[in-house]
C-alpha cells in the first residue's frame, strides 16, 4: 500500500509509518511538505490514500481538499486536533472521507484507515460493473466511474458511496442511520438533516427532476429506496 501524508512535520510522517506499518508492513509512505508536491506525487505516484494534516501552517487545508477534489477521488483522510464541528462538516462537504485525530490510540487509528480503504474499494465481491434500473444506470466499480442512460456523471466520494449503498439494498429501504454508518463510519448518529443535503445533490446529479425523483425515493422518516426496476412509486 501506498499512502500520502501531507504535513510540514516530518515527524508525524514518521509516526503513521511506523503505526501503519503493524498492519501493512510493505507500506510504502510518501511525505510532501508543500501543496505544489503533494499534487504531483498524486498524478505521479497515484497513491491508495491521502492523509493531510490540517493542522500544517505550511499547507492550506482546505484549498489543497478542493484541489485535490478536483481531478481524483483517491481516498482522503484529514488529520488533525481540532474539535470543530464546523471544519468537520466542511471537509467531509467537500469530499474529505474521514476525519481523525493524529493522537487516537494506534489501532483504532488502524481500524479507521482500513474501514475506509475497505468503504472506497471496489466491492471484492461484486461484479465489475453493475447495471441496474433496467441499464438506466451503471456503476464501474473498478474504475469508479457512473453513467445515467449512457451519460458519464461525475460524483464526488461521498456521493459514490451513498450510490452504492442503495444500490447494493436496490428495492429495500435503506435507514438514515445504515447510510451514516455505513459512508461515514459509527460514529455519525442518524441525523436525517446531515444525510438530507447529499441526497439532494445526489439527485441533481443522476435524476432527470431532482424536485420529483424517480430512482432515489425518500420514505418518510425512515430512510431512501434505490426504486428497482419492478417497484412501483406510488
Amino acid at each position: 500500500m501506498r499512502v500520502l501524508v501531507v504535513a510540514d512535520s516530518e515527524e508525524l510522517a514518521q509516526t503513521i509509518s511506523v503505526v501503519l506499518k503493524v498492519r501493512w508492513p510493505q507500506l510504502s509512505l510518501l511525505h510532501a511538505g508543500e501543496a505544489r508536491v503533494s499534487i504531483d506525487l498524486i498524478h505521479r505516484e497515484k497513491p491508495d490514500l491521502v492523509m493531510l494534516d490540517l493542522d500544517s501552517a505550511a499547507v492550506d487545508g482546505f484549498d489543497l481538499i478542493s484541489q485535490i477534489r478536483g481531478f481524483s477521488d483517491v481516498p482522503l483522510v484529514v488529520l488533525s486536533q481540532r474539535d470543530d464541528v464546523t471544519d468537520k462538516v466542511r471537509a467531509l462537504e467537500m469530499g474529505v472521507d474521514e476525519w481523525i485525530s493524529p493522537s487516537s490510540v494506534p489501532m483504532e487509528f488502524i481500524a479507521k484507515v482500513n474501514a475506509i480503504l475497505r468503504r472506497c474499494a471496489p466491492y471484492s465481491n461484486s461484479s465489475r460493473v453493475c447495471a441496474c434500473l433496467n441499464g438506466r444506470l451503471r456503476i464501474d466499480y473498478a474504475t469508479r466511474k457512473v453513467s445515467v442512460l449512457g451519460r458519464s456523471v461525475k460524483l464526488t466520494p461521498i456521493e459514490y458511496e451513498i450510490l452504492c449503498q442503495l444500490v447494493r439494498n436496490e428495492g429495500s429501504v435503506v435507514s438514515h442511520a445504515n447510510l451514516l454508518h455505513s459512508v461515514w463510519g459509527p460514529n455519525y448518529g442518524a441525523d436525517p438533516e446531515f444525510l438530507k443535503k447529499y441526497i439532494h445533490r445526489l439527485r441533481c446529479k443522476v435524476e432527470e427532476d431532482p424536485s420529483d425523483p424517480e430512482m432515489i425515493v425518500t420514505e418518510r422518516g425512515v430512510g431512501y429506496i434505490l426504486i428497482g426496476s419492478s417497484d412501483s412509486t406510488e
